[in-house]
């Protein structure tokens, strides 16, 4: 129990913020897709986005994983960016 006499804590040079140790908000959200047997970076792009021409942002969001892109292979864990 506090004493009514005591001055309240005075916190009005504190400002709001969001930790640096949190995950930013981009890549919390980020999707992932499991490549299986017969995929394509083209097929995932038509599955994912509706649309195969973006395959490229796949590749792009991967090259750390998929240096070639016409080669992927069954259990990768692609990251998909949103388009």
């Amino acid at each position: 129990m506090t004493n009514p006499n005591e001055p309240l804590p005075d916190f009005s040079d504190v400002e709001s913020g969001s930790s640096s140790a949190s995950m930013p908000e981009a890549e919390a959200q980020q999707q992932t897709y499991t490549v299986k047997s017969g995929d394509s970076l083209s097929r995932i792009s038509r599955q994912v986005y509706g649309d195969a021409s973006k395959w490229k942002l796949i590749w792009e969001a991967n090259k750390d994983i998929v240096r070639n892109p016409d080669l992927i292979h069954p259990g990768q864990v692609l990251r998909i960016p949103q388009a």
